[in-house]
């Protein structure tokens, strides 16, 4: 089962979609998955690290796109969904995916 976890922080709009396309991947691959929604503000220091910015998803511990670096409070753009604030479909379900192997 996959462990996957969507950081975000109040006043970064674009999170609400990375929710709803997290979602409709899980569903189309047919993958269970435990799932939570946390506020970076409700994270100890340590939970921050490899924060990219709002939305981050990490799945079991790993950002989608391999950042791990500090926490960066800005609201996150994905270069491969035209800098659109979520990540693609195609993204989310090749790490998905992946991460099942």
């Amino acid at each position: 089962m996959l462990d996957i976890e969507l950081l975000f922080f109040d006043g970064c709009p674009s999170w609400e979609r990375a929710w709803e396309e997290l979602g409709r991947a899980l569903v189309q691959l047919s993958l269970e998955a435990t799932v939570r929604l946390r506020n970076i503000a409700d994270l100890h220091e340590d939970e921050k690290t490899g924060f990219a910015g709002s939305p981050t998803i990490r799945v079991n511990g790993r950002d989608l796109e391999g950042y791990d670096g500090p926490a960066v409070m800005v609201c996150r753009r994905y270069p491969g969904n035209h800098n659109h604030g979520w990540p693609s479909p195609a993204l989310l379900r090749r790490r998905l995916r992946a991460a099942t192997r």
